[in-house]
């Protein structure tokens, strides 16, 4: 299978505020990122590919920007995610 990542993925495991329109908020983890977007393990609640939906890292030594991502890939374990332009 040829390899369709445009950006190089970094392993990083942080907790990350996930807001949703109908489901609300929930605290979820990342697996990677990249300068694209990032992974998210599965959480409390279902995103599905599609889904335009904020993101903002927990654990960093300042607040974190509110970011907007789209849901565009999903798997057993998580969903991709590509920053929003």
């Amino acid at each position: 299978m040829r390899e369709r990542r445009q950006f190089f993925r970094m392993r990083f495991g942080s907790r990350v505020q996930v807001t949703h329109p109908a489901c609300g908020s929930a605290v979820f983890r990342t697996g990677d990122v990249s300068d694209g977007g990032l992974y998210l393990l599965n959480g409390p609640f279902e995103l599905a590919i599609g889904d335009e939906i904020t993101v903002q890292i927990l654990d960093l030594p300042e607040e974190g920007p509110v970011v907007p991502v789209l849901v565009v890939r999903a798997d057993p374990g998580g969903v991709g995610l590509q920053f929003a332009e």
